[in-house]
């Protein structure tokens, strides 16, 4: 058989000294507005064009542009000149230490090093004290492998390279014999 009395539970939540009372449907906390737990409600479904209408509602409160700008540069014209200046100064030293980065990734790039390695160089030799320059020359000593390589890899076309068996015909001998020392011909 089963037992239909009402539970009541006193919990302290929070460590507050609130009270917590469940009875049914229903969980009260002291000095609080009730919350009613409604098992049985329906879940409300809206057409587009109610949702439509509420998302009009919604952006009518917002402010144009023309509000905003105002509100922007009213905003603007009520700081004083000293917070303008701090402004200015980190604005400043934003962009200084952006052209600091910049300057050093050249200075490791003109050191030889492959130049999709030298913002991990940079990041390596960052926070050693001494010149750009000899952070990197002794980088570059213990870990060559940044280096770029003076070989060019080969690059394939998809065709063989080995056919040696192509004979030149008699016109293009004479023509490569006759423009050997021009710079500008390219032999076939």
């Amino acid at each position: 058989m089963k037992n239909n009395k009402m539970l009541s539970l006193n919990i302290q939540m929070f460590a507050e000294s609130e009270t917590v009372t469940q009875t049914g449907d229903k969980t009260e906390v002291a000095g609080t507005i009730p919350v009613v737990k409604n098992e049985n409600a329906e879940a409300k479904t809206f057409t587009q064009e109610e949702v439509n209408a509420m998302l009009a509602k919604e952006k009518n409160k917002m402010p144009n542009k023309e509000e905003l700008k105002a509100f922007n540069d009213w905003k603007e014209s009520q700081k004083t000149e000293a917070e303008k200046n701090k402004e200015i100064l980190e604005e400043n030293s934003k962009l200084k230490y952006q052209l600091n980065v910049y300057e050093n990734l050249n200075k490791i790039e003109n050191a030889g090093v492959d130049k999709k390695f030298a913002k991990f160089i940079l990041s390596e030799i960052s926070g050693k004290e001494g010149e750009i320059e000899d952070l990197v020359e002794d980088y570059i000593k213990i870990n060559p492998q940044f280096l770029t390589s003076k070989e060019e890899p080969k690059k394939s076309t998809g065709f063989s390279q080995n056919n040696t068996s192509q004979i030149k015909s008699e016109e293009q001998a004479y023509l490569d014999k006759k423009y050997a020392k021009n710079p500008y011909y390219k032999q076939k």
